[in-house]
């Protein structure tokens, strides 16, 4: 257990820095139409309010802590966004009031992978029905190819994005935060100790998933200007009437990223702790969220449970090594937790981060976790080659990380057999 705590309190010290490269591989245009008549029939009106379609008169789409806004001029619309995010296509009235938000595939994200030589999406003509936005051209399936198991995946943890109709202004302002530039982003973390790696001479073992031990946390980021150092940051469940205890914040830790520019955002982690360590951290449950990051400055937004456990893409590793037990290379296999195999490229963002360690020491470490959301058709998902001089008999447990095209936060933590 010391040394998943050792792994967990390091992947959020060299993750402290979040700015997501503004160079992408490849941009996706994202194209539809709307009925400029609020009388046409499945031009709903929004459940909560008196806004139909009609009223739409930009679209906003926003993936990680970046967005784009685009002007529907009559009755269309085009824009672009990055291959391989996860991206909410919002819409908005003239006073940025919130109509609706695309929904597609079952998601309220639109995840832009598996797109094979496709450049554009074109949603076709779109209708309300209550704060959804539904195209008459569904891409999830067509356009999009992924498979039903990574659909079911995507539906699972992107529960967070639910609640995007109040989410979107978490600080009550009657406008998009992202837009104003106060955005908070909020992800779940999920850590485990899930088997023994494998070697030239042994296989990798997985545990069985009632044996895993699951810490999970919830991950808050927003710009560093928002970070009052003097204030003590609070995180409340309002539903149930419960605090959630501040885990990790590496500015506080280390003030010097505080006049750092290459540091742009704060992070701050909360865990719901357990009496035994034995058993891991709490989900977090259903309900609002009250959150407190300087004073007068209140923000509010719903979450959803994640079952991680059952809707997670496990990385297999294999150490192989050279004739005077040297590694080489780290091989990767993908699987669910029913043991179907995965396709990594459908649902990771960026690079997969990988530790080797000692008893004490890191022996090696791998990508930065954060830096872009697409890593390239260069980029080799099942293979990493590792250049220092690394003697497997001085390794103690191999450790991998990455993240989801949502945002969601994954470590696995393989010992030796």
């Amino acid at each position: 257990m010391k040394k998943l705590a050792l792994f967990i309190v390091t992947l959020f010290l060299l993750s402290s820095c979040d700015g997501l490269s503004d160079i992408f591989q490849s941009k996706i245009t994202i194209k539809g139409k709307i009925s400029t008549s609020k009388n046409i029939n499945g031009s709903h009106i929004k459940s909560s309010g008196s806004l139909t379609l009609a009223d739409a008169t930009k679209v906003l789409a926003y993936y990680g802590n970046k967005y784009t806004m685009a002007t529907i001029k009559n009755g269309s619309f085009s824009i672009q966004v990055p291959e391989g995010s996860a991206t909410c296509l919002v819409f908005l009235d003239a006073d940025n009031q919130f109509i609706g938000n695309l929904f597609a595939g079952g998601l309220n994200v639109l995840p832009l992978v598996g797109l094979g030589d496709a450049s554009n999406i074109d949603l076709s003509n779109l209708t309300l029905d209550g704060t959804r936005v539904i195209p008459s051209n569904d891409p999830i399936g067509t356009t999009i190819q992924i498979s039903e198991q990574e659909i079911a995946f995507m539906q699972s943890v992107s529960a967070y994005y639910q609640t995007l109709s109040k989410n979107i202004d978490m600080d009550n302002d009657s406008s998009p935060d992202v837009v104003d530039g106060d955005h908070i982003r909020v992800n779940s973390m999920v850590k485990m100790n899930v088997g023994t790696f494998g070697t030239d001479t042994k296989e990798p073992v997985l545990f069985d998933p009632t044996h895993y031990v699951m810490n999970y946390s919830m991950r808050i980021a927003g710009a560093k200007s928002m970070y009052d150092k003097e204030y003590t940051v609070s995180l409340t469940n309002t539903t149930d009437n419960f605090s959630i205890p501040l885990n990790w914040d590496p500015l506080a830790a280390d003030p010097k990223l505080l006049t750092s520019p290459a540091q742009t955002e704060f992070i701050l982690v909360f865990q719901r702790n357990q009496e035994s360590q034995a058993f891991g951290n709490l989900p977090f449950p259903d309900g609002i969220y009250n959150f407190k990051l300087r004073e007068g400055r209140e923000y509010n937004f719903n979450f959803s449970n994640i079952n991680m456990q059952n809707h997670l893409m496990i990385i297999k590793p294999t150490l192989h090594t050279d004739s005077e037990g040297y590694i080489t290379t780290v091989t990767f296999e993908f699987v669910f937790p029913d043991r179907t195999t995965a396709n990594p490229h459908n649902l990771i963002q960026g690079y997969i981060q990988t530790y080797i360690e000692g008893n004490p020491e890191r022996l090696y470490w791998g990508h930065n976790l954060y830096g872009t959301f697409n890593a390239g058709d260069n980029y080799d998902y099942y293979n990493e080659k590792i250049s220092p001089k690394v003697k497997l008999s001085d390794v103690e447990s191999c450790n991998l990380n990455y993240i989801d095209i949502l945002g969601n936060e994954y470590g696995f933590n393989w010992q030796k057999n």
